[in-house]
């Protein structure tokens, strides 16, 4: 692994696709959205992907945005993150054996709202310096305009602004004082978090705005910046213990993300086909927690392969 890379954001993004991966191994398993993963609550639902936008937007760098030609910038995002989208979710057709539809635009939908928030971020500091106001006209600009639900845009440009803004004041003197306030606030937010809250039952979109629709994005947001920033935090002062050997695997997260969805895609028409399914506590998370081990050291393997290809490369790894 490079010597420049972050350690404690490799570490973060592997602990995120982990989760992430475990969370959908369980839905696989019990043939449902909605499981008895972890007893039930879906919290994990609140904080990984915004883990994920939030350690996107760490590395955010407006500067080097403003110097950088945007077809330039647009072309180089588009093969590292929409690319591998479509060859994964083609690999999915496969072995699903299915015809391609609509959902070829959605069904990564965290890579289609990360390519188009930072197109977005980069098109506006073409036009200020200032980068309060960036970041203030492109959260606005996505917010507001109607159907900006699509792939939860709207969703994540929050927290991709958070994570540029938790970047600085990490560096501050009194960060352990916000992280202990976001770790109570994140506590006392738990128990009053279930599934109905996420934004895939209760998205967020100006067209039909209310009241109730603006409390539950704004609860959202406060209990995912809160759990992640804990998170970011605690894996920052522990980067340089044990914890950092995994931090190489950090950068097959996104092979990890795109690859793990394409293969669960295909595990759950067979266990659909034989009616094998199960979601009961306990069980279905050792059940699916070694299905994810399975996928993981496949997909590390897999991409290990195609690195040393430079067309699969480019084609599976984005790089």
């Amino acid at each position: 692994m490079k010597v420049d890379r972050l350690l404690y954001l490799d570490i973060g993004k592997f602990v995120g696709a982990f989760i992430v991966t475990w969370s959908h191994c369980a839905q696989c398993v019990s043939g449902m959205i909605w499981t008895n993963f972890l007893g039930g609550r879906q919290i994990d639902i609140a904080f990984t992907m915004p883990l994920f936008m939030i350690m996107s937007g760490w590395f955010i760098n407006l500067d080097k945005m403003r110097k950088t030609p945007m077809c330039d910038y647009v072309k180089a995002k588009f093969k590292r993150l929409i690319i591998p989208s479509f060859m994964w979710y083609f690999v999915l057709l496969l072995l699903t054996l299915n015809m391609p539809d609509l959902s070829l635009f959605t069904y990564y939908w965290y890579l289609n709202a990360l390519f188009v928030c930072l197109c977005l971020i980069m098109i506006c500091s073409k036009f200020t310096k200032n980068d309060l106001i960036c970041c203030f006209v492109s959260t606005s600009f996505i917010l507001f305009i109607p159907y900006s639900d699509y792939s939860h845009i709207n969703y994540m440009i929050p927290f991709l602004w958070a994570g540029y803004g938790l970047r600085k004041i990490f560096k501050l003197d009194f960060a352990p004082i916000i992280v202990i306030i976001c770790a109570i606030i994140g506590i006392c937010l738990c128990p009053f978090w279930n599934f109905t809250n996420s934004v895939y039952l209760s998205p967020f979109n100006s067209y039909c705005l209310n009241y109730k629709m603006v409390l539950i994005m704004v609860f959202r947001f406060i209990i995912g910046f809160a759990i992640s920033a804990v998170i970011v935090f605690v894996i920052f002062r522990m980067e340089h213990m044990r914890i950092n050997k995994i931090a190489p695997y950090g950068s097959y997260s996104l092979v990890i993300y795109t690859a793990s969805l394409a293969f669960l895609g295909f595990f759950s028409s067979v266990l659909n086909y034989l009616h094998f399914h199960t979601n009961r506590l306990v069980l279905i998370d050792f059940v699916s927690l070694f299905l994810c081990l399975c996928i993981i050291i496949t997909t590390i393997r897999f991409a290990d392969f195609c690195k040393k290809r430079k067309r699969m490369r480019q084609l599976f790894l984005g790089e």
